[in-house]
This record gives structure tokens, C-alpha cells and sequence, in this order.
């Protein structure tokens, strides 16, 4: 008989850091698909105008962007417990100063400092599992991240839908928003017990420190965020915005290139960005997530104002889609680990080809075509969706150096969340700009196919990932 193997100490440090790190994704998820049930009853009980409402909904998703590449490097120089824990307090707070805001400038604020926390945490849970699972291990790591996500994309409508219905109008906006509070608080007491610390001198922190390029980071978030105002926010001026964004970009490539000459350490690793793979990958990541995004908005648009369900209606016939990307995540290490980048791209292939499917068959305007695109088809593409993000994500990120791997996350996650905000503005406009709204969602369904089959020839393209060993 074999004598029973023990987990070692490093074994028992992963799985708990997986665990902790499947719980974040989820926690931070469940807070974004939630709030957005949340806002008319907010907008109602503290009379928001419309400018204090697109902010109130932009306002997360903006510090969340423009936190993750800094993030991302302190992590990488200071270590990603104190990140990490950090932006899991700021992320409990801002919500709780949310629910109880009497003020929707307050409430925006404290929006503002929910997105901050989450963009901190985000690329310290990536880093985790770049720096303690390797292969197939980091695969399912990833798998069991995104699956997190679709679960709770999956329960968050109903539920926000029960809280509005069962509390009184002035109360139930304010437990949704509350919803996330106490999971993330339990969350940041586990982190402090089962974080593994990165010891460090004061000298090695003085050094560090010293080599952390600030007017890089502060050039860097410049750009992000005049490219962000004026697609998340609608702040107006959209083209003198792109100004500043590309004159802050092209004097943040000369800074870069100017610390890398003096030997420093520049905010983005050179070896990242001479990576093929891995900005290959992350092309991919950023044309299937942003077109998911916002395939995923237009639905509900189309469900609600197209078909005339009630909200929660349309977040039960959603519910398969979501339910099919958690079990196409589940399996996604094995086309990582088993079929590497060949086997992405066929799968990426029928993913295009069922958002093709979809547009056509609403686009006929047949009650029962429609259904069944909505329903049979969008399911399929959900689970062709769980199948190939993070089997993506695994291939990218095996390109990533082990010394930048906080800002290898945070660049993949950054491009995400940047294609997801262009093309919900891009859905959007199109599916209101729609003679009918039938013809609105099939034009958008259309661009979002095209932009999915951008993603096939990319990964095509890319030849230096053949599979995770």
C-alpha cells in the first residue's frame, strides 16, 4: 500500500491564494452587475441630474482602468499583499460610503474609490497566480477566476432584482449597493492570515522605491484617462481629449525609452512589449472581451426596449448564456494545456461565426428565430466564450517576464477594460441609432462579429505559443 502524500506548505499557500483570489473576482464582479440595477433608485431618492448619473456609472469602471498598470508595478517592486489588501479596504468603503451617501456628488465619489480599490486588487490576484502556478495549474487557476465572474454575472440581476422588489424604494438601492461590502470586508481578514509576504529590508524598500519610475506612472495614467473621459464619462470635447492622450503617449514612450537608456526600471518592461505572444494575446483578449461586452449590453437593450420585458425577465433569459460561460471556463485548461494557441483559434473561429448566427436570425424580425437566438445561440457563444478567454489569458500571460508579471496583468486587464468601454458606446449608438430596434441590435451584432473574426486572424497570426506544457 502507498503511504498518503501531504500537501506541502507551498501547496496549501496556493490553494488558499487560489481561493482568496476566485472570491475577489468574484466579490468585485457581483458589485459592477449589480450596481447597475441599483441606479434609477438612487437617481430617484437623491435627484441626480444626467451628468451624476453617467458618472455615478462610468465613475468605477474609470478608476479601475486607470489604476491597474500602476498597481500592476507596485506589486511587482513592493510586493502584492499590501496592494492587495489596501484596495480591498478602499473597494468595502467606497461601498459602504455609497449606500449611505444622502448626496449624489458623495455617491459618485465613492464610486470613484471602489474602482480604485478594485483596479488595485485585480493585478495582485493575477500575479499570484503568475508567481505561484505554472502550466496547466495556472490554466485551470485562470479557468476558475473567469468562471467566478460568469457566476456571478449569472446570480447578481436576480438577486438586485428580489432586494428592489421585497425593500421600500428609498431602502433597496441602498442594500444593493451594500451587497459586496461584507464578503470583501471577510475577504481583507482572510487576505492579512493567508497573503504570503515578501519580506524586505528598509534598504531594499528604500531602493525599490527609488527605482519606481513616478513621472513614467504619472505620464502613463494621463493618457488612459483622457482616453477614458470621454468614452466612460462623456466629457465633452472627444477629439482634444485624444490630443492630450496621444501627446501624454508619445512623451511617455520618450520618458520610457530614456530610463531604460539610464538603466532604470521602466514602467512597462521592454521584454513585455518585444514579446510577440504576448501582445498578440493581448490583441485577441482586447477584441473578444470588448465585442462580449458589448453583445452582453445590446441583449438587454434589445430584451427590454426591443421585446418589452421587465428587467428581471430579461436577466433570467440571459441566465443560460451566462451559465454556458461557467462551464466553458471550467474546461478551458484543457484546450490551453492540450491544444495551445491552434486550438484557440478554432474555437475563436465558432465563436464569430454564432455572433454572426445571432445577428441574422434577430435580424428576420421572427418571434421564434429570435427566441432562439437569444436563448439556443447566445448560449452556445457563452460557452465558446468561457472556452477562450482564459485559455487566452493563460497563453498571454506564459510571455509575461516573472518580474513583471503585475504589469503584464494589468496591461491585459487595461486593454479589457478600454475595448469594453469603446464598444458598449459603440453598441449603444448603434442599436438607438437602429430604425427599429430589431435593426439596431442586428447592426451591432454585426460590427461585434466582425471585430470577433479580427481576433481569429490575430491568433492565427500568432505562432509562438503552441501550448502550455
Amino acid at each position: 500500500m502507498r503511504p498518503a502524500t501531504s500537501a506541502t506548505p507551498r501547496d496549501r499557500t496556493s490553494g488558499r491564494v487560489l481561493a482568496l483570489g476566485v472570491s475577489t473576482g468574484f466579490v468585485t464582479i457581483i458589485d459592477q452587475s449589480a450596481f447597475a440595477f441599483a441606479v434609477p433608485g438612487l437617481r430617484d431618492d437623491l435627484g441626480a441630474d444626467a451628468a451624476q448619473v453617467q458618472w455615478l456609472v462610468a465613475g468605477y469602471s474609470l478608476a479601475f482602468g486607470a489604476a491597474l498598470l500602476p498597481a500592476g508595478r507596485l506589486g511587482d517592486v513592493f510586493g502584492r499583499r499590501a496592494p492587495y489588501l489596501v484596495g480591498l479596504l478602499l473597494f468595502a468603503l467606497g461601498g459602504l460610503f455609497a449606500a449611505s451617501a444622502a448626496d449624489a456628488n458623495v455617491a459618485i465619489v465613492a464610486r470613484l474609490v471602489q474602482g480604485l480599490g478594485a483596479g488595485l486588487v485585480n493585478p495582485q490576484v493575477l500575479g499570484y497566480f503568475q508567481d505561484l502556478f505554472t502550466g496547466p495549474a495556472r490554466a485551470k487557476a485562470l479557468g476558475a477566476y473567469t468562471v467566478s465572474a460568469s457566476v456571478a454575472g449569472l446570480i447578481s440581476p436576480p438577486v438586485a432584482g428580489w432586494i428592489l422588489a421585497a425593500a421600500s424604494p428609498g431602502l433597496g438601492w441602498r442594500f444593493v449597493v451594500l451587497l459586496s461590502v461584507p464578503v470583501a470586508l471577510a475577504l481583507f481578514v482572510v487576505g492579512l492570515a493567508v497573503l504570503p509576504s515578501t519580506p524586505r529590508t528598509p534598504e531594499e524598500l528604500r531602493r525599490r522605491a527609488g527605482g519606481l519610475d513616478v513621472i513614467g506612472l504619472s505620464l502613463l495614467m494621463a493618457a488612459i484617462l483622457a482616453l477614458m473621459l470621454p468614452v466612460t464619462a462623456g466629457v465633452p470635447g472627444g477629439p482634444l481629449w485624444l490630443i492630450v492622450a496621444g501627446l501624454a503617449g508619445l512623451s511617455f514612450t520618450g520618458w520610457e525609452r530614456r530610463v531604460a537608456r539610464r538603466g532604470g526600471s521602466p514602467v512597462l518592461d521592454p521584454a513585455l512589449m518585444r514579446s510577440r505572444g504576448f501582445m498578440l494575446g493581448t490583441g485577441v483578449a482586447t477584441l473578444i472581451f470588448g465585442a462580449g461586452i458589448g453583445l452582453g449590453m445590446v441583449t438587454t437593450l434589445y430584451l427590454i426596449d426591443g421585446l418589452g420585458m421587465s428587467a428581471l425577465a430579461a436577466a433570467l433569459l440571459l441566465a443560460p448564456r451566462a451559465l454556458g460561460m461557467a462551464v466553458g471556463s471550467m474546461q478551458s485548461w484543457r484546450v490551453a494545456t492540450r491544444f495551445g494557441r491552434r486550438g484557440i483559434t478554432f474555437v475563436l473561429a465558432a465563436g464569430a461565426v454564432a455572433v454572426a448566427v445571432e445577428a441574422a436570425l434577430v435580424a428576420t424580425g421572427q418571434e421564434v428565430l429570435v427566441l432562439i437566438a437569444l436563448v439556443g445561440v447566445g448560449t452556445v457563444h457563452g460557452v465558446l466564450s468561457g472556452l477562450t478567454i482564459p485559455s487566452n489569458q493563460t497563453l498571454t500571460l506564459e510571455h509575461a517576464p516573472a518580474e513583471a508579471a503585475g504589469v503584464g496583468a494589468g496591461v491585459l486587464a487595461l486593454a479589457q477594460r478600454l475595448a469594453g468601454a469603446v464598444c458598449l458606446a459603440v453598441g449603444i449608438g448603434l442599436f438607438l441609432a437602429g430604425a427599429t430596434p430589431t435593426a439596431g441590435f442586428a447592426t451591432a451584432a454585426g460590427v461585434f462579429a466582425a471585430l470577433s473574426a479580427a481576433a481569429v486572424a490575430i491568433s492565427a497570426f500568432d505562432r509562438s505559443a503552441v501550448r502550455v506544457a
